[in-house]
């Protein structure tokens, strides 16, 4: 909910250039057997995409089964003390601690005090949700299970924003959170959410009696010898943490509150052992961690028969396709996860029937391109080593996309496309002019063409005479489909469709939520780092609009579907999007802020 323009920056970047990055050292031809190859190649190679990137440090790991090729660090942990990055050096993992989190879940699932299929509430009993999906409350209640919040389909938000970087006990959370409104139906769809998994870390607190660092210390770190992991604080501990930079400044280390979602610091060194253990079904240096049938049912396809989440299959904590990113190699079967934030980025990818992985931490945000793409080249030299045969992702030629061969839709096709579309990264705007289709994101400008196979482009005019290529965004083919009864928007990239945005058409607007239009602050919070300090309403188009504010930054806009004259919601599926947004005396609430007018063009309506 409420996303700054930097966390799209990626967005700006295929949208304003060929792409973000120089062309880094053309990659060797690897001979069966010659790691060595890879490593020369990739010590001569990270620096320089370091550079080009400013990013200040950067950790990488390299593991065929139960040996750890390489790990090795560049650049440096702490700038204005010069402290280089070592192998040891811990990052901020982001979104990889679910699967840590996700481990130690099974690990109590096959000691029975967990239940994968039974309702979460039967551990967390004063958690509760509100839904407008189910007659019956209480069947909302049962819907939420530990497999649906382990796999991102639980129906719950995306985030709760208020409190983001306290330091209270996350077993609060059940309570704090209770009678959160639902953002989609239960096992509908996958909806990426932090907040199921800090309800997660609260039921392994409720069902150990420990704290989830003592008990994720307990069962997974110390087992595993991942002797620089903790989730426990900020770089408080500076011998082996490194510091955070966003854009290049150093960032203000902001502590984590849902630690199970977000908070674990690691080293790819440590990371590796966890990989390790996974390999070898579930065993670690002779000592078992989880079953062999946990290890296989975290990765099984746990979305089957959802409609809606396309080509993106997920498992429990893991990715296990793509899902739009560029795959390591056709046909090869490739789980993972990233993580990232305003100061690192991180990713790891394994490829579970070569038994090889690479895992990959900085410390900038400006890295997040550098290392997703720097993990599927090292995973495909990897390949090319195990098999001596080359490996790339769309075919070994570099496709030809023919700017030439793109035409402006026809009259019929431009007047079925234009429209409002809410996606995670706010509204995008198509309309038809001018006899030429174009769209808008975020501040960001483009034309849609067709191409020969008769899908949406992106493409930019320079000065009206020349075509500008937009990179990546102009490899993506893009089309409305009809899926249970919604117009969605996807993208089908690197052959593979997804969803990206659901064509919303003017609702009727009753006057209780017209009479919101109008700017509001935060109340009662002192949050040295909110994310949210007010919003906006506004009217455009027949749609009432939102807009975060950070300070003086403004954030995304999203479309506002009134549901009620009480509540309405963001409009669209997906990350942040369905979320709730409530009717108050004088203000709004959402995320768990209440916001009080400062501004109206008209006195407001009473409740």
């Amino acid at each position: 909910m409420f996303r700054t323009l930097r966390s799209i920056a990626l967005l700006g970047c295929l949208l304003g250039s060929v792409g973000c990055q120089g062309q880094p050292p053309a990659a060797p031809r690897i001979q069966k057997g010659d790691y060595g190859a890879i490593l020369r190649y990739l010590q001569s190679r990270i620096p320089q995409d370091m550079a080009r990137q400013n990013v200040a440090g950067l950790s990488i790991a390299l593991v065929n089964g139960q040996e750890l090729i390489w790990a090795r660090g560049f650049g440096l942990a702490d700038k204005a003390h010069g402290v280089p990055v070592t192998p040891n050096t811990a990052f901020r993992a982001g979104g990889i601690a679910k699967l840590l989190t996700a481990t130690a879940a099974l690990q109590l699932v096959e000691q029975q005090r967990l239940g994968l299929d039974v309702p979460i509430q039967q551990t967390l009993s004063e958690f509760h949700v509100r839904s407008r999906f189910h007659p019956d409350q209480d069947a909302a209640d049962r819907d939420i299970t530990l497999r649906r919040l382990l796999s991102h389909q639980s129906g719950l938000p995306s985030e709760h924003l208020r409190d983001l970087h306290s330091t209270f006990a996350m077993g609060l959370m059940p309570m704090r959170m209770s009678g959160v409104w639902l953002s989609s139906p239960p096992g509908s769809q996958v909806a990426y959410s932090n907040l199921g998994y800090a309800l997660v870390g609260a039921a392994i607190e409720r069902s150990t009696g420990k704290s989830f660092e003592a008990q994720l210390q307990y069962s997974v770190l110390k087992p595993l010898e991942m002797n620089q992991s903790s989730f426990i604080g900020t770089g408080a501990v500076t011998g082996y943490r490194a510091m955070g930079y966003q854009d290049g400044s150093a960032s203000s280390d902001a502590q984590v509150r849902d630690l199970a979602a977000g908070g674990l610091w690691a080293s790819p060194k440590d990371l590796g052992h966890y990989v390790n253990m996974l390999f070898a079904q579930g065993q670690y240096k002779g000592k078992r961690l989880l079953s062999a049938r946990s290890i296989d049912t975290m990765f099984t396809q746990q979305n089957t028969g959802n409609a809606l989440d396309f080509d993106c299959q997920m498992g429990l904590g893991w990715f296990l396709a793509p899902c739009g990113d560029e795959p390591v190699g056709a046909g090869v079967r490739t789980y993972q996860h990233s993580g990232g934030g305003d100061d690192f980025a991180a990713q790891l990818t394994l490829l579970p029937d070569q038994q090889l992985a690479v895992i990959i931490m900085a410390n900038d945000s400006n890295a997040e391109d550098l290392v997703a793409r720097l993990a599927t080249d090292a995973l495909r030299l990897m390949l090319q080593a195990q098999t001596g045969k080359s490996v790339c992702g769309d075919g070994c030629e570099a496709p030809n996309h023919g700017l030439k061969l793109r035409h402006v839709p026809a009259a019929i096709d431009r007047k079925r496309l234009a429209g409002f579309y809410a996606t995670a990264w706010g509204v995008l705007r198509i309309r038809d002019e001018k006899e030429r289709l174009f769209g808008e994101l975020a501040g960001f400008d483009f034309e849609l063409l067709r191409d020969e196979q008769g899908w949406l482009r992106a493409q930019k005019r320079v000065l009206g005479l020349w075509f500008k290529d937009l990179g990546e965004l102009g490899r993506v083919q893009l089309d409305m489909v009809t899926v249970q009864g919604r117009q969605l928007l996807t993208a089908r990239s690197h052959g593979q469709r997804i969803a990206i945005g659901e064509r919303i058409d003017p609702p009727p607007l009753p006057q209780a939520w017209a009479d919101t239009i109008g700017t509001y602050q935060v109340l009662n919070t002192h949050e040295p780092d909110a994310p949210l300090t007010g919003i906006s309403v506004r009217l455009e188009q027949g749609f009432l609009v939102i807009r975060g504010q950070l300070h003086d930054e403004p954030l995304t806009d999203y479309i506002l579907l009134p549901v009620d004259n009480a509540h309405a919601v963001l409009a669209g599926n997906g990350y942040g999007l369905g979320d709730t947004v409530s009717r108050q005396i004088n203000g709004l609430s959402a995320s768990g802020y209440a916001f009080k007018r400062t501004h109206s063009p008209h006195p407001p309506l009473n409740l």
